[in-house]
């Protein structure tokens, strides 16, 4: 995963900002992120 990427937690799913603070993907959990990042 690129240090670019942010994740954070908002109310009981997951999302995935870049750098510049551009939504990338929502996921149920932490891995599921990390799984779509590792995926794009």
């Amino acid at each position: 995963m690129n240090s670019g990427y942010k994740i954070i937690s908002v109310r009981g799913h997951y999302e995935v900002y870049d750098a510049n603070g551009n939504f990338i993907c929502s996921a149920d959990t932490r891995s599921e992120a990390l799984e779509e990042l590792e995926a794009a």
